[in-house]
């Protein structure tokens, strides 16, 4: 998600290290592989990786917007209660259901 910021910066590599060449890895996905949640730091400050599957992972692919909404909601109320409502990161999420929960049959075809 930061790779978009980066394109033709040339300050923000050079002061920040910032690159828009992306970090590319493979997965073999297996029966345990129900979700894929791209999310922005501002997701992952105050709720951890395993909450954030916890929130997503039984709920059903048909529902995935409402999903990452409740998801980006939860993000921003908890940077509204620890910051003391005086500052919010970027909240972005992004939710793919790889598999029906439980079933292991993809949801995407």
């Amino acid at each position: 998600l930061n790779m978009s910021r980066c394109l033709g910066d040339l300050m923000g590599h050079a002061d920040a290290g910032c690159s828009c060449e992306p970090e590319v890895s493979e997965r073999v996905l297996g029966p345990k592989d129900n979700v894929l949640l791209l999310c922005s730091d501002g997701v992952w400050e105050f709720i951890t990786p395993q909450e954030a599957v916890d929130m997503v992972g039984t709920q059903s692919p048909s529902e995935a917007m409402k999903t990452a909404e409740i998801l980006a909601k939860e993000a921003w109320d908890r940077w509204i209660r620890e910051e003391g409502g005086a500052v919010v990161d970027d909240v972005t999420v992004v939710l793919v259901y790889l598999q029906h929960p439980g079933t292991g049959a993809p949801s995407v075809q």
